[in-house]
């Protein structure tokens, strides 16, 4: 079969990304064409496998709701290269959402699926986090909440738009009306979904990873209290919380590695503890290899994350992660394959660093066992035999030659 996934980007910017060329490369494993499709970003130059660019993104207002020529160019490229199905990843914001989905489903015989990495089609702001704290006030298709909490940028302005964007697509057009298939990384974004008033089913995977792929690491002899916090460099993945434990740790080291919005802070603060060492952005050779540097994955996400690829990146290759209680984390690390804790209570997270720290090699090798046999259940071929009983076309499509379009619009 022909397949065409399209997300936000093609440069490996995070999860979603990471996740896109994990199908690509588990769907040409088994004998398909994938053609992955999306925009540059202007900040990271890392490109999955095999990318086809619609350009350098731009911001621009009106790609929230119509771009008939990005939208033809798409459905062009489904009919000139036999497409038979389509996955679509993070498509907001860059591609007019309903119009895409609604000219996909109405203009080609292609199935259509759909996979959610965030919380976009119940929460204007797309991580149910007002800027502040964790919230459901849009539940029920109020998206006005998102202004009255002015959730974007503290920003009145800022928030409007995105509640009339999600009036728009969600309410008049409803744009998630149109795929075939809606798939969810984990069990507590289905179950968000539904308490917050999304009506259509949601089936559950969690996110696959080609386990053979992920250097595994030595067995350790001792932990030496080093840590890694990797991802983007914003308030709700909890990035506050970990640039203070340099100065209540001074005997443990503490690596930071990605980008973002706060990017000015982690400089300040690596030049203020010796301990807390930054690392730039890194690519994924890079990240596996400060894998072998580090004790611990550290996620303090002060959001409910869906199902982040980091952590079963670090599962699968024996580095034992502490992560928040929140979202689809305790489905990854429950039953004694992490170490989690509440970042809302003061002191939580200090106290499972210290546990870390403290942890006897017996206990800590169980760990890595615990959360390694867990992530081969996610691996690649177990993963696709899961994908074929949502997808029946898969295991009965024969691949054929492709021309792949590779220009811009």
């Amino acid at each position: 079969m022909n397949i065409l996934q399209l997300n936000t980007y093609i440069t490996t910017n995070g999860g979603s990304e990471t996740v896109m060329e994990n199908f690509g490369l588990l769907l040409r494993a088994e004998g398909h064409t994938v053609m992955n499709m999306g925009f540059e970003s202007v900040k990271v130059k890392h490109f999955m496998t095999d990318p086809i660019s619609l350009g350098v993104e731009k911001i621009e207002l009106k790609s929230f709701f119509f771009n008939k020529k990005l939208v033809d160019k798409i459905i062009n490229t489904i009919h000139e290269n036999g497409i038979g199905l389509v996955i679509c990843h993070n498509v907001y914001h860059k591609y007019p959402i309903a119009d895409l989905l609604q000219a996909i489903k109405e203009k080609t015989a292609a199935t259509l699926m759909m996979v959610f990495h965030d919380y976009k089609a119940v929460c204007p702001r797309n991580n149910l986090y007002d800027g502040k704290n964790i919230c459901t006030a849009c539940a029920g298709g109020k998206f006005y909440q998102v202004a009255l909490h002015k959730c974007r940028f503290g920003s009145f302005l800022h928030s409007s738009l995105l509640a009339v964007e999600s009036y728009y697509n969600n309410s008049l057009r409803h744009a998630y009306q149109y795929p075939d298939i809606l798939l969810s990384p984990s069990y507590f974004l289905a179950g968000q979904f539904a308490q917050m008033g999304f009506k259509r089913p949601i089936q559950v995977l969690h996110n696959p990873i080609e386990v053979d792929k992920v250097p595994r690491l030595p067995l350790k002899t001792n932990v030496e209290r080093r840590f890694l916090y990797a991802g983007r460099f914003t308030k709700d993945k909890g990035l506050e919380l970990y640039l203070s434990l340099p100065g209540k740790f001074p005997d443990s080291t503490f690596f930071i590695a990605g980008h973002g919005e706060m990017e000015e802070e982690v400089r300040k603060a690596a030049a203020t503890y010796t301990n807390l060492v930054y690392l730039g952005v890194l690519n994924k050779r890079d990240l596996f290899h400060q894998f072998r540097q580090t004790d611990f994955l550290v996620l303090p996400a002060i959001w409910y994350e869906n199902n982040p690829m980091i952590i079963i990146e670090a599962m699968t290759s024996g580095l034992p992660v502490i992560a928040s209680q929140l979202g689809g984390i305790p489905e990854l690390l429950a039953e004694g394959r992490g170490i989690l804790f509440d970042p809302y209570k003061k002191g939580s997270i200090e106290q499972a660093v210290k546990t870390a720290a403290q942890l006897p090699m017996d206990p800590y090798r169980l760990m890595v066992e615990k959360a390694r046999l867990f992530a081969e259940d996610l691996d690649f071929q177990r993963y696709y035999e899961k994908l074929k009983k949502l997808i029946p076309a898969l295991e009965k499509s024969v691949p054929v030659e492709t021309k792949l379009i590779t220009s811009g619009i």
